[in-house]
């Protein structure tokens, strides 16, 4: 079902009015230099195990402050590296890092005034370390949970709450988790960055109010971050050859990057490396989505370079705001030439499946607020969570699923536990292969996937808009052991 037009007119003069919005909110327009951020470096977490191959952290959520813009600061949710004398929380949480095949021992406390839990997306973890209310009990206020299992593939992942994610995440609770291992990639740098937005008054402050337009859209914020900062910079050497990490960790918003001048070699997904690296001219990560890219700074001008963020069409007649700037890079001398790259890269057989391979079908719908004071409504198969039928299988057979999104907008669909291989869209098959755990599946569009089932247990799978999870758009994938 469509938007209403009072709410088409509403988005219309939403994106129309956003850059005065943004020029009042910061107190300059976007030429205006005086607030840019420095580094967009991320803090890392204390490993406080002398083991090589074990990585035990002290994570700790709690409330705290961040100044997104120069009027006043934000009261937000964030994590905290509890190893460390003095630290405070910060959005986005701590890095967690580890190699490839290393134990990881989360000890997990909870300052917060409500209960909460952490997902680690993307992680192939023990379903009881999910952090889904099917797979533990929520972490009370005042409360802990130790989290353990293996880092076992190599590649980009993040954390987060499954309990009122579209709330708690908006707050600040997300993190970056990488797992370092697979093919050397010589590069001057390999940094992480996470995506976000935040809706903020003028004050500063996160807005409390989630009108009908939100819940449809996903939350749209009128600020955009990178690594926790506004328009923040990087310093990088001409002719540099640097890995990138992306993660969007946004309620509902699609970020579509474009570096003007160059490309992106996009090199993983979100299950690590992809057997085959390309190259784009912008790179669309829907909410949920990971992506590693190699970028070579050839730059000639002597003044900065900004990564941008594009308008992408993603349904409900959402209207095109125009290039927004979200970091710079600034350049600082010459690099030495990078070395070569290497000849493989990631590894990924196919996944066999045949017409008697067994199928299943989701069907995404959305109904638009009927009454105003009503909020819009989600399904799967035409039933809201938890009162969606359970699919069930064992440990290591495989199935074809169907993803049939029968909206009128985008929407990510995102599998717990295991990696599946997109065979097609509508009947046509993708131009790249890798593993995807988060894919997007485009408006009136069918997408198919192959997945070997995993670990027996709970695993949800839901669409990662968060509002719409939250709202109905959410289920569960039963595994037992082998027979």
């Amino acid at each position: 079902m469509t938007l209403r037009a009072m709410d088409r007119r509403r988005v219309a003069r939403l994106a129309r009015a956003l850059p005065g919005v943004l020029a009042l909110l910061a107190g300059c327009g976007d030429s205006d230099k005086a607030d840019v951020a420095g580094s967009l470096g991320l803090a890392r977490m204390t490993d406080v195990n002398p083991a090589a191959d074990i990585v035990e952290v002290n994570l700790v959520a709690e409330a705290g402050r961040m100044r997104y813009l120069p009027a006043g600061d934000a009261e937000v949710w964030g994590y905290k590296d509890g190893a460390r004398a003095g630290a405070v929380a910060s959005v986005p949480g701590p890095l967690i890092e580890a190699n490839q095949g290393d134990k990881v021992i989360v000890r997990f406390t909870n300052n917060l005034g409500e209960a909460t839990t952490i997902h680690w997306h993307g992680i192939r973890v023990p379903n009881a370390a999910d952090g889904t209310p099917s797979t533990q009990k929520e972490v009370a206020p005042g409360g802990s949970f130790v989290y353990e299992f293996i880092a076992s593939d190599a590649g980009t992942f993040w954390y987060h709450p499954h309990i009122r994610g579209d709330v708690q995440l908006e707050r600040g609770l997300y993190g970056m988790l990488v797992v370092h291992g697979g093919p050397e990639v010589p590069v001057s740098a390999d940094r992480s960055f996470v995506l976000d937005d935040v809706k903020l008054e003028a004050t500063g402050k996160l807005s409390e109010q989630t009108d009908a337009l939100d819940i449809m859209l996903g939350r749209q914020g009128n600020v955009l971050l990178v690594n926790g900062q506004r328009r923040g910079r990087l310093d990088i050497q001409r002719g540099a050859r640097e890995r990138w990490r992306f993660v969007n960790a946004a309620n509902g918003r699609y970020f579509n990057l474009r570096l003007p001048g160059h490309t992106f070699t996009v090199i993983g997904w979100d299950g690590g490396l992809v057997p085959s690296p390309y190259t784009a001219e912008t790179l669309l990560i829907a909410p949920g989505e990971r992506y590693e890219v190699l970028v070579t700074l050839t730059h000639k001008l002597d003044g900065p370079l900004a990564v941008e963020n594009i308008y992408y069409d993603r349904g409900h007649d959402i209207p095109d705001p125009g290039p927004q700037a979200l970091f710079q890079v600034s350049f600082t001398g010459d690099a030495i030439a990078p070395g070569q790259l290497p000849s493989t890269w990631g590894s990924m057989q196919a996944i066999a499946v045949t017409s008697t391979t067994p199928a299943e079908m989701i069907v995404f719908r959305e109904e638009d607020s009927k009454t105003p004071g009503s909020e819009p409504r989600f399904f799967i198969n035409d039933n809201a969570f938890p009162n969606v039928p359970l699919i069930s299988g064992r440990e290591g057979e495989t199935a074809i699923w169907s993803v049939k999104n029968d909206t009128e907008m985008d929407h990510p669909f995102h599998l717990h536990g295991m990696f599946f291989q997109v065979l097609d869209v509508d009947g046509q098959a993708p131009e790249h292969s890798g593993w995807k755990d988060t894919v997007n599946v485009p408006q009136k569009k069918t997408l198919r996937f192959a997945v070997r089932y995993g670990s027996p247990g709970r695993w949800m799978y839901h669409c990662h808009i968060l509002e719409h999870a939250e709202r109905g758009m959410m289920a569960e994938l039963i595994l037992s052991p082998p027979s």
